[in-house]
């Protein structure tokens, strides 16, 4: 116990000091504030005035290298002059689990010893913030335990996606998820130069591409604010754009200047993720576990890989390559799309996976070491950037639902609005007619429209209630 007094003491004095390299570059220049930063603020904020909310357990999962640990800094120094040093507690289970083999329990124990009083009888507000919680299997029913002991304790914590599984109703009842998700192209452009989105563009544009009631009146929409569009466009390097696809949607990646280190890094992010959140669900032996890499590079050249042909190319049973994409899916390093239609044909044909950040695939690409390679692919990274996107905007929070179309020369993504307005949708990179899209609507009959994402100008295909959209306006989303 000791030993645990002594490093929560150390934290109390040094953890302000430790987390400014989270949240700021060499010279000292503080790195921005990303989207969920203002909504975790913000309860963090009503808490410090007014202890009698019931909001004040956040969780904030998220994949790897997703930029978890700097939302956590950047709110941890934001408010550490105006809360008080030993009001706010800062700790990371990984070193607490793997360096000094103690347990967030113990951790909370010599904290309420330091303080003086019991989480009980608190008469100030204290702050806690758990990184990594995902380390101490018993994170969650510990902090619930001081939740219910006291409404004097804000909690934030953040951990890889296996938190979410590690969850029961207790904890969702009590507590608020705010999902990290890989770099939007705005963030990265926030990350990148600095540059702040133009304020209700992304709403305006989504409210258009995916809430109007024809593509006659999706068309109309987005023609209003083509100059919003053009005017943010015209002082971004077209480079970026090749550089968000291969790299761009891991933060960290974005201040790096040399894509070899990515993707070494990336590797070993991969190797993390596989070898500590897989295995920590306990589904798994080692021998499997040297199986995982290998789909996801099966994954990296082919999007639709039917279960079948995943086991006998990999000579593992078809249990065991369904066991791996689901675990991967619940990593959140892929993104599974179901064949449209009933039950039963989402059984019987395979699933689409993308991944959850492009950068991934583009690591998996990069084995094979050529631009040509990126060329060749670039359509593939432009279809995981709209499937996470999709998935951020309208899937995570149970706003819409996400498919394809199996049959072939169909759409590549049909996504329900609201569980009643189905757009399909063509994604390309190189000029588009709407082909795959006009082929999906006479068949889905009740589609309200149908949306292109291509290289080529705004335009209305009016005879096939299709809208033909320049990637330049998703992006932006």
């Amino acid at each position: 116990m000791e030993e645990i007094l002594e490093y929560v003491q150390n934290q109390l004095v040094q953890a302000p000091f430790r987390l400014k390299s989270y949240t700021q570059d060499e010279q000292g220049k503080k790195y921005p504030q990303r989207n969920i930063y203002v909504k975790v603020d913000t309860y963090f904020r009503d808490f410090l005035h007014n202890q009698n909310i019931q909001d004040r357990w956040i969780i904030v999962p998220g994949l790897r290298g997703v930029g978890k640990t700097t939302i956590l800094a950047q709110l941890f120094l934001n408010h550490h002059q105006e809360v008080g040093r030993l009001r706010m507690l800062y700790v990371s289970l990984d070193e607490v689990v793997n360096v000094l083999g103690s347990s967030l329990k113990d951790v909370l124990s010599a904290y309420e010893k330091i303080i003086g009083e019991s989480f009980e009888k608190l008469t100030e507000p204290i702050f806690v913030f758990i990184d990594e919680a995902q380390y101490d299997p018993k994170w969650a029913s510990v902090l619930k335990s001081i939740y219910d002991r006291s409404n004097k304790v804000f909690v934030a914590c953040s951990g890889s996606s296996a938190v979410s599984l590690q969850t029961n109703p207790d904890v969702i009842r009590r507590s608020i998820f705010q999902k990290l998700f890989p770099t939007s192209f705005s963030e990265f452009l926030m990350i990148r130069d600095g540059r702040l989105p133009t304020q209700g563009l992304k709403q305006n544009i989504k409210d258009a591409m995916f809430g109007a009631d024809s593509a006659k009146d999706a068309y109309e929409k987005l023609k209003k604010i083509e100059s919003g569009v053009v005017s943010t466009w015209a002082s971004i390097d077209r480079y970026y754009v090749n550089e968000y696809l291969k790299t761009g949607t891991l933060p960290f990646a974005i201040r790096m200047k040399d894509e070899t280190r990515v993707y070494q890094t990336i590797t070993l992010l991969l190797d993390k993720v596989i070898n500590q959140d897989v295995q920590s669900l306990g589904r798994f032996d080692s021998k499997t576990l040297a199986h995982i890499k290998r789909v996801l590079f099966l994954l990296a050249e082919s999007d639709v890989v039917s279960i079948q042909k995943l086991s006998r190319t990999l000579e593992i049973s078809v249990n065991t390559a369904s066991n791996i994409l689901e675990v991967l899916e619940q990593a959140e390093l892929l993104i599974r799309v179901m064949p449209y239609g009933s039950n039963a044909k989402k059984v019987r044909k395979p699933s689409r996976y993308q991944f959850m950040s492009s950068a991934i695939r583009s690591a998996f690409l990069s084995v094979a070491g050529n631009e040509q390679i990126f060329s060749g692919q670039r359509g593939r990274l432009t279809e995981d950037i709209v499937a996470m996107s999709l998935y951020r905007e309208f899937v995570a929070d149970n706003h819409g639902a996400l498919n394809y179309d199996s049959a072939k020369g169909g759409a590549d993504f049909i996504l329900t609005v609201g569980g009643k307005n189905i757009i399909p949708i063509e994604v390309g990179v190189g000029e588009k007619f709407g082909t795959q899209v006009r082929n999906t609507m006479k068949k889905v009959r009740s589609a309200r429209y149908g949306v292109v994402i291509c290289r080529n100008s705004l335009a209305l295909l009016a005879d096939a209630n299709v809208v033909k959209v320049p990637l330049d306006y998703f992006l932006l989303i």
